[in-house]
């Protein structure tokens, strides 16, 4: 008797489980979704009124349709059709597409303010575009409290950056990377990184070409994010390097500061950051040895030194370093010395370039270093200029 009612009991739990299994099922298909809030669907309409589209990217944005959650690049929350992301970028790449290409597919006009209505906002990416008709970056994108990425790279903004962007304090990525105006005069610039403060939770930072020339403590001011993670500042010009050490750096993975013009020995305030995969220092006017302490971030994957005017025969050294996958040099005329045995621990390199640095051994000697582990997947081995001996030829 004891046994049929456990039975029992047993078989009306297992239906119980079965009865909740399916409402949930039920729920997360979407019984209850009701899509996007006629509010939202009608601030993304007035933001696309504002733009020409010649590559007909936002046809599905059609106010006859309701929902505007099936709008191409519009992510909406599952259940409350709150809209949460735009995903704008300009499909093509500025860097591989045909220019004619590129500037067609490009959204064309000025940031309507009804941005403002989509409350839960957390994801923005209007990159590649061309809002010159909004001129500068506009001061109300402030007001999107929720943000979390914002990517306005190359998307034909001029002028200041607002400070008032550092009222998001919930943003992780943020990009104004400004290669487009990389040859104009009125490129983005900041007169002050102080607002940066504001942003504590930042994890990725381009401020590529933007002009921090008036920014006398930006690297300082950046060294006050506890997470950041990626650094992009190439072609920025900042005034000076800090003397002070980089101490709040201990997550930093990638250092991007190409083409800046500093002078002289690389600064010591970069030894502590031996958490680094990415190091790119090319393009400056460093005049020194490479320092010892550089050997030690043996976390690198990428290093590129190229176009300074190191000197000196450190070479063998850099064999340390053996989760490096793509290593440049180049440019470097007065930087010398081997390529040694130690070398041959490279077993991750996928490309290396020592162009006009003076190498001073026979071809013979390098190929037999590379015909360990490297061979495997070495795609790029550049030698030109580095005064290479070559192989010894007999007569019989």
């Amino acid at each position: 008797m004891k046994s049929a009612m456990s039975i029992s009991v047993a078989v009306l739990f297992f239906g119980l489980l079965i009865a909740i299994s399916n409402f949930n099922i039920s729920f997360c298909n979407g019984s209850s979704y009701v899509g996007c809030s006629e509010t939202e669907r009608e601030a993304l309409f007035r933001f696309k009124g504002g733009l020409q589209d010649p590559s007909n990217r936002l046809v599905s944005w059609n106010i006859g349709e309701k929902d505007c959650c099936t709008w191409d690049g519009v992510v909406c929350d599952n259940f409350t059709g709150d809209v949460l992301q735009l995903h704008l970028r300009n499909p093509l790449d500025i860097f591989y597409a045909e220019y004619e290409d590129y500037e067609r597919s490009k959204l064309i006009g000025r940031i309507n303010p009804s941005l403002l209505d989509l409350k839960h906002l957390v994801y923005l990416d209007l990159s590649g575009n061309d809002f010159t008709a909004s001129h500068q970056i506009p001061i109300f994108l402030a007001s999107l409290k929720n943000l979390r990425y914002l990517n306005l790279s190359n998307s034909r903004f001029v002028g200041l950056i607002p400070s008032q962007l550092g009222n998001l304090s919930n943003l992780q990525y943020l990009d104004f990377n400004d290669y487009i105006h990389m040859v104009y005069v009125n490129r983005l610039y900041v007169e002050n990184l102080n607002w940066l403060s504001g942003l504590s939770l930042l994890e990725h930072l381009d401020l590529s070409f933007v002009n921090l020339r008036k920014a006398s403590d930006c690297l300082l001011d950046i060294n006050k994010l506890p997470r950041l993670v990626t650094l992009k500042l190439p072609y920025c010009e900042p005034n000076r390097f800090p003397l002070l050490p980089v101490s709040n750096y201990s997550s930093l993975a990638t250092l991007d500061l190409r083409g800046n013009d500093f002078q002289g020995l690389i600064p010591e305030g970069l030894k502590n950051l031996t958490s680094l995969k990415q190091l790119d220092l090319s393009f400056n006017n460093f005049n020194s040895s490479i320092p010892n302490w550089i050997y030690r971030f043996t976390h690198l994957e990428y290093l590129s030194l190229r176009g300074n005017s190191f000197r000196g025969a450190t070479l063998g050294e850099i064999g340390n370093m053996t989760s490096l996958q793509n290593l440049d040099l180049s440019d470097n005329d007065e930087l010398e010395g081997k390529i040694l045995t130690s070398w041959k621990r490279f077993c991750n390199l996928k490309s290396i370039s020592l162009s006009n640095v003076n190498l001073s051994q026979k071809i013979s000697e390098i190929l037999g270093i590379f015909s360990g582990c490297i061979s495997v997947r070495l795609e790029s081995l550049i030698l030109g200029h580095t005064q290479l001996s070559a192989m010894p030829f007999y007569v019989l």
